[in-house]
């Protein structure tokens, strides 16, 4: 984010816009007004200093000139739930997977860590085995 307006690469408000449609989006399928966002992913930032002064960056900007709609700062899932405590919500109880992955460009699974929890541990079990017997193997060709 350029948040420099004199610059010929400022960008900031167009950011900030993308950030509130998301926020707006996603705020449809929230029952109060708190949002837990997470930032990042697996090999997408690899630079934690330049992360975190960009994301300073956004917060400082969205709060600056978007606080009459939103407040954005860092948090924690337990500040979260400290927030959403104060709606007095009641929340179904959910009894199917309660995992769903989703990977690019359209792939979901469910169930990821819970279905076939058996077949796992076999895996699991059997290929210590085999990565075993196969350094066993290794050394007694070499000696």
């Amino acid at each position: 984010m350029i948040v420099d307006k004199r610059s010929v690469s400022f960008n900031a408000e167009e950011i900030a816009q993308k950030l509130i449609d998301g926020f707006a989006n996603r705020s449809k399928v929230y029952l109060h007004d708190e949002m837990f966002i997470q930032w990042g992913g697996d090999f997408r930032f690899m630079d934690a200093f330049q992360n975190f002064q960009q994301l300073d960056r956004v917060i400082e900007y969205m709060n600056e000139y978007h606080s009459d709609e939103y407040h954005v700062k860092y948090s924690t899932p337990s500040e979260y739930i400290d927030a959403v405590k104060q709606y007095n919500i009641s929340w179904p109880t959910k009894y199917d997977d309660l995992f769903p992955y989703s990977a690019p460009p359209a792939n979901f699974w469910t169930g990821y860590f819970t279905s076939r929890a058996n077949q796992k541990g076999y895996i699991r079990s059997g290929s210590h085995i085999t990565h075993a017997s196969n350094q066993l193997y290794a050394i007694k060709a070499l000696n």
